[in-house]
Order: structure tokens, then C-alpha cells, then sequence
């Protein structure tokens, strides 16, 4: 099998160096616009190849993982979806633009490929999924982080918050996944994936806490509907080169590769 990895930054680290062992998979093309991060990850990784530039027509590979940004996925994941090709998407807050989330559920329809989106950083999903076949009332998804997790989100920026001075737990967004999502691009894909899920973007209600206090990402999943309640609780360690990634998300992408060799799922 032959994989090709969209971003080399601390999740598409993770997932090149799992895929690098597995012995299903013959070949890793790697590729980021910052070349010497691929250069540095494939420095690490035997099977690896770096690409200067993405032609699906070109590139023979089997399936593709995207973890660089929500930009990347709009631009990559339906091209690689309507050539054929499996697609794994880390960007997941992608999919609350329709014209993108539309044309890649036409893709896997019409052709003969599967999207794969991992349940990330959050727990719950699987359940969540099932509930969604009744009535469900109310989904919240609560995402805290310390300051250095939201160092650089321009929404922040332009609205003069200054996290590394919060003393105490603030609140800095509370409405709709679909603008958190927006507004938050590389801190909550966890709410894409819970809109997927259940309810959708527009009826998912989400609060991004900054926490000074802690240490850890975490996120506090709960719904309600004809199915009784559900409330899951992950509190992630992040990842080591990245404050703003957790690494279970990272973890998460690895097992749904597993699970797509070995054609083996569990949790569905």
C-alpha cells in the first residue's frame, strides 16, 4: 500500500512514523509548502519520499491523509475523492463549508473510494453516532485549554484578547460548531467531528474555555435525546511539539489506519 501524508507537521510526525512500521504499507509520499519539514521527517522515516507538488493524475498512491489545515483539505481531499482514492481528514472543520463537505460525499457516491474521519481528541463519538438515529435534544461539547494552546489564533488577535495574560477561566467563544470551527481552525476540529456525528454544525453548541490552571486539553462531551444521556469526559496531553494538537488526535489517526489495512473496525 501506498500512502501519501498532506502535512509534516506534529500529527502527520506521528502517522508517518506509525505507517512507516507497518508492513501493510510499501511507500510514504510526504508533502508540506514548508520543505524542510518534510526533509526533516523523512530524515526519520525509511519508506519515505518527498513530492514537490500534488497531480493525483501522476501520483500513484492509494490513500491520502491530510493533516495540514482546513485550506489543504478544501483544496485536496474531493480532487483525490474523484480520482478514486481513499481519503483520511484531519481538517475536519472543512466540512462546514457545503460546497466542500457536498462535493465529497457526491465523490465517495459515485465513485469507488471511502472518506475516513477519525473520532480525534474527543470520546463519545461512537455513541453519539448511534444516538443520532433517534431524537437527540441537545449536544455541548466544552474544549478547554491553558493560554500556550491558542498562542497565534488570529480571532483572538483581532479582537486585542491576550491569552498568556488570563488569570482565571475564560470563556472565549460560546455558540454554534459552525463558527467555532471558523474561528478556531487548528484548536477544535473535535467540533466538526461531533457535528458530523449528531445534530450538525448549526445545532451543536460549543464553548472554547481558555484555563490557566491546567495542563491538559481537554474536552467535556454531553448529550441528550430519546436514547437517555451521554457524557464523556477526555482531558488529552498535548503533543509535545505542538500546544494547540493533543496527541490522542494524533493516536486516533493511526488506529483509523490500522483499522483501514487490517479492514477491522471496531466501535462503529
Amino acid at each position: 500500500m501506498k500512502a501519501l501524508i498532506i502535512g509534516c507537521g506534529s500529527i502527520g510526525t506521528v502517522i508517518s512514523k506509525a505507517a512507516d512500521k507497518m508492513l501493510a504499507v510499501d511507500k510514504i509520499f510526504l508533502y508540506d509548502l514548508d520543505v524542510s519539514r518534510a526533509k526533516q521527517l523523512k530524515s526519520n522515516i525509511s519508506k519515505a519520499e518527498i513530492i514537490a507538488e500534488i497531480d493525483f493524475k501522476k501520483i500513484d498512491v492509494d490513500i491520502v491523509i491530510e493533516a495540514a489545515s482546513q485550506q489543504a483539505a478544501k483544496e485536496l481531499i474531493p480532487k483525490a475523492l474523484d480520482y478514486g482514492i481513499d481519503a483520511m481528514i484531519m481538517s475536519v472543520g472543512a466540512f462546514v463549508d457545503k460546497k466542500f463537505q457536498e462535493s465529497c460525499y457526491t465523490a465517495v457516491s459515485t465513485k469507488d473510494c471511502v472518506a475516513l474521519i477519525p473520532s480525534g481528541a474527543v470520546a463519545g463519538v461512537d455513541a453519539l453516532k448511534g444516538a443520532s438515529k433517534a431524537k437527540i435534544e441537545i449536544v455541548r461539547l466544552t474544549s478547554t485549554k491553558p493560554p500556550k494552546g491558542f498562542t497565534g489564533v488570529k480571532y483572538l488577535q483581532e479582537k486585542g484578547v491576550k491569552v498568556e495574560e488570563i488569570k482565571e477561566r475564560t470563556i472565549l467563544y460560546s455558540g454554534p460548531a459552525s463558527q467555532a470551527v471558523q474561528l478556531f481552525p487548528a484548536n477544535v476540529n473535535v467540533a466538526a467531528t461531533v457535528s458530523l456525528a449528531g445534530i450538525g454544525f448549526e445545532k451543536t453548541l460549543v464553548e472554547v474555555v481558555c484555563d490557566p490552571t491546567s495542563n491538559v486539553n481537554s474536552h467535556r462531551l454531553y448529550a441528550k435525546g430519546e436514547f437517555g444521556e451521554l457524557e464523556a469526559m477526555t482531558k488529552n496531553l498535548p503533543s509535545p511539539d505542538n500546544p494547540r494538537t493533543s496527541y490522542l488526535a494524533s493516536l486516533s489517526a493511526v488506529s483509523t489506519l490500522t483499522s483501514y489495512i487490517n479492514k477491522i473496525w471496531i466501535g462503529m
